[in-house]
């Protein structure tokens, strides 16, 4: 067990110690280098995609017109980009209803009952409970519609299915304008401020539905404003607006009408590029370059002042205290322990009050290598690297991610009553301890995040980032 861990640390290190040695400047320019790289990638993913949809020049021209004037909305003041966006969010979800149920949404139905709940300030029904009213009324009409879609017998009269999503329409918008009255009300903007939020509003919300060149550009503009906010938010990466803009300009500039193989090419290479890029992001994060930094420093001081300090293969630092007698721990033994956990400043963030028992199996491999270096009745200083405790999920709030910890370990021996016991469901120490049965080194957790991208685009509420890099699929 304890040779499969130090094994995969040393795969993990190369990754780990490339990255410490560069200098907070590098890095940063490194993180630059790769934001860049990340936007031209989702510009050639959206670009592709929309090249896909309009293939000749004509649909062409109105969608980069559209997406041109669009994506320089940032110009305008915060409600303005508002209402905007709210009008674009109809539209995405019209193209959603019509793609998944046959359902054709109606704007001018939506605006109307969106401006008049909005405007209405004598409702005082609690907002669960109206968002509850109408989401019950929207889930019914989906249902009548969709039902009517998919009847072949032509006995729907188009007029009832007219009605029908006109209601529907009308849903939507009372829904959208009880959320805005309430985040105007919670941000206490002025009448000035409203009446730019319904300016934005009714500049985008109106215009022809059958237009889809002009509404699918205004669409990719407001994606965009969502993919560079998620992104700065998830990943502290800045997302140049420029480059994402030549990115998907020089694809619908292109004559050439891509194929499905092609986008699938394109798709994979931005979802493998997000990937990395995550995970890089992740590991060179102000605050894991901060915490990295401060526990390599620690470690070098403690190993120049005190030369008792030893470093295992594995980077492991520590110092016995008392060597203890008898024979060394195993893996699945129940060892009697008490122990103190410390950040580098020294300050506490769990400590055992009495001794507690618990397996080197279950713990962090840090401090499960430490106990099968010990004997019953010694003591020892246990300097955990980040790669060796938590990593970059970090624990709790007290554990930041990237943090080298100190313990201070006594083993007492054996618990005989439970020798034979199982593995307890739970870890035995509150923060030091953990499930080693599912651990994994952190850095191979870090170096291999989950896929978020692939199932970024399945629907709206999906976080934008992720939508960057399969938003296709949905089309």
């Amino acid at each position: 067990m304890k040779k499969f861990f130090l094994m995969a640390f040393a795969v993990a290190a190369a990754f780990t110690m490339s990255a410490q040695d560069l200098d907070i400047e590098a890095i940063a320019k490194l993180r630059n280098i790769k934001a860049d790289s990340l936007a031209l990638m989702l510009g050639k993913v959206y670009g592709t995609q929309n090249a896909m949809n309009h293939t000749t020049s004509d649909a062409r021209v109105a969608l980069i017109k559209a997406f041109d004037e669009s994506i320089n909305i940032e110009k305008q003041d915060e409600q303005f980009r508002e209402g905007s966006s709210l009008a674009n969010e109809f539209f995405k979800v019209a193209q959603d209803m019509k793609k998944r149920n046959g359902i054709d949404m109606k704007s001018k139905a939506f605006a109307q009952a969106m401006l008049d709940r909005f405007a209405d300030t004598t409702i005082h029904v609690p907002i669960n409970q109206e968002v509850q009213a109408i989401n019950a009324e929207a889930k019914n009409l989906i249902q009548e519609l969709t039902a009517m879609h998919k009847d072949t017998t032509g006995m729907v009269h188009v007029a009832v299915v007219d009605l029908k999503s006109d209601s529907l329409s009308r849903n939507m918008g009372r829904f959208y304008g009880m959320q805005l009255q309430h985040m105007a009300n919670q941000k206490n903007l002025t009448e000035e401020q409203k009446a730019r939020l319904i300016e934005g509003f009714n500049s985008t919300i109106n215009v022809d539905e059958s237009n889809k060149p002009l509404i699918d550009g205004r669409l990719l503009a407001s994606e965009f404003g969502n993919i560079q906010q998620s992104i700065k938010k998830q990943m502290g990466l800045n997302i140049n607006k420029d480059k994402f803009i030549s990115s998907v300009l020089e694809v619908l500039n292109d004559p050439k009408v891509p194929t499905s193989e092609d986008f699938k090419a394109v798709d994979t290479d931005a979802q493998n590029y997000f990937r990395q890029t995550q995970a890089f992001a992740q590991e060179n994060s102000p605050e894991a370059l901060t915490n990295r930094t401060l526990g390599k420093k620690y470690i070098e001081n403690i190993m120049e002042k005190d030369p008792g300090y030893i470093q295992t293969p594995s980077g492991l630092v520590y110092k016995m205290l008392e060597p203890g007698k008898g024979n060394k721990f195993e893996a699945n033994d129940k060892i009697k322990v008490m122990y103190k956990g410390t950040h580098v400043d020294g300050k506490t963030f769990d400590e055992s009050k009495e001794p507690i028992t618990f397996a080197p199996s279950q713990v962090v491999p840090g401090f499960r290598e430490a106990l099968l270096m010990m004997r019953p009745g010694a003591k020892m200083i246990a300097v955990l690297p980040q790669d060796l405790a938590y990593g970059a999920r970090g624990a709790g709030k007290d554990i930041k991610p990237y943090e080298t910890l100190v313990f201070e370990i006594e083993t007492l021996g054996l618990d005989t009553e439970a020798a034979d016991a199982k593995p307890a469901a739970k870890p035995a120490v509150k923060n030091a301890d953990v499930k080693a049965a599912e651990a994994k080194p952190a850095n191979v957790k870090a170096s291999t995040p989950a896929d978020t991208t692939k199932k970024a685009t399945s629907t709206k509420k999906a976080a934008t980032t992720k939508k960057a890099a399969k938003k296709s699929k949905r089309k």
